[in-house]
């Protein structure tokens, strides 16, 4: 299916690449339904979750068990009810990444994941029970601290 965005222009996306987000995602709760794609920039694949409602959002993600080796996410029975899974084995998680103009500075948000469940094909943004996780991790800078809760 062909969806478009901001930055790519008209792109194509298998059908089980979209999802539905019936609750939207935080600060864009009008856009419920996303497609996730991936995109080759230099010698690097970035994630993307574009709305397929408007051309903007469009947020860079990752896989958060590739940047933080020691996640472990925490979230709600009715945060797994709401995906219609019994385990977290059984969802995709992406965290979203804020990008600034110097690479090194990027945040990623691993306190509120958005969680995928690919048989269903719906989508949440939550917010994990682990109070050790913070809406602005560093993986690039030295120290690999995580900057402070907002």
């Amino acid at each position: 299916m062909e969806i478009k965005t901001r930055e790519f222009g008209t792109i194509q996306v298998e059908d089980d690449a979209v999802y539905e987000f019936p609750e939207g995602i935080y600060g864009f709760e009008s856009d419920k339904k996303f497609a996730v794609f991936s995109r080759n920039i230099e010698d690097f694949s970035f994630l993307y979750l574009q709305s397929m409602d408007h051309l903007f959002p469009c947020f860079m993600v990752f896989e958060p068990f590739d940047i933080h080796p020691d996640y472990h996410p925490s979230i709600s029975k009715e945060d797994l009810k709401d995906c219609q899974v019994d385990n977290l084995d059984d969802l995709i998680f992406l965290v979203i990444a804020t990008v600034p103009a110097k690479i090194e500075e990027l945040s990623i948000n691993i306190k509120s994941p958005v969680i995928l469940n690919p048989m269903t094909r719906k989508a949440k943004q939550v917010i994990l029970q682990n109070p050790d996780y913070s809406v602005r991790y560093y993986p690039f800078l030295q120290s690999g601290k995580e900057g402070s809760s907002c």
